[in-house]
């Protein structure tokens, strides 16, 4: 399992700058992610006070096959519509002002080597939203199959002589 923590700003000092963050993973893994989420961009930023109950805030997360946004095709500009890979949603940590995301293990296995993918914030029962970041997700294809290995059971005094079970 991969763990990664986000620190991310509710208020940005530009409207127009989104903060971007990037992910690597093998297909295999799976992802642990807290997502804490700050006031805003200032260095002294204190976390979100998050208030849960009915229409509270929610994190969503949202993965889709990355590609090009207009092609050229003999002249006239074509369109491309990302295809949503994968949806989840964040659960309110014990962390003040986190959320919790998981990405369960074989996810991955047949994304696209090259994903895009967001982070929100929703409120008010999911009708006011905000993106809070974006970047791209870089799957890695591991060829072959996994080796399986079994953990050895061994005694407590030395020479430590495996365990087996007939």
């Amino acid at each position: 399992m991969t763990s990664q923590t986000f620190i991310l700003p509710y208020r940005r000092s530009s409207p127009v700058h989104v903060p971007r963050r990037d992910l690597v993973l093998a297909g295999t893994d799976s992802l642990a992610l807290r997502v804490s989420i700050v006031e805003s961009d200032h260095h002294a930023a204190q976390a979100l006070e998050l208030t849960g109950g009915i229409g509270g805030p929610a994190l969503r997360v949202i993965v889709w096959r990355d590609g090009p946004q207009t092609a050229w095709d003999y002249g006239g500009v074509g369109t491309y519509t990302p295809e949503v890979l994968w949806t989840g949603t964040g659960t309110i940590s014990d962390e003040i002002g986190s959320f919790d995301v998981a990405i369960p293990q074989g996810t991955l296995v047949d994304f696209p080597r090259r994903c895009g993918f967001a982070i929100f914030l929703d409120w008010d029962g999911g009708l006011e939203s905000e993106m809070l970041a974006q970047g791209a997700l870089h799957v890695r294809h591991v060829s072959g199959t996994p080796a399986l290995t079994a953990e050895v059971i061994t005694t407590d005094t030395p020479p430590l002589d495996p365990i087996t079970t007939d």
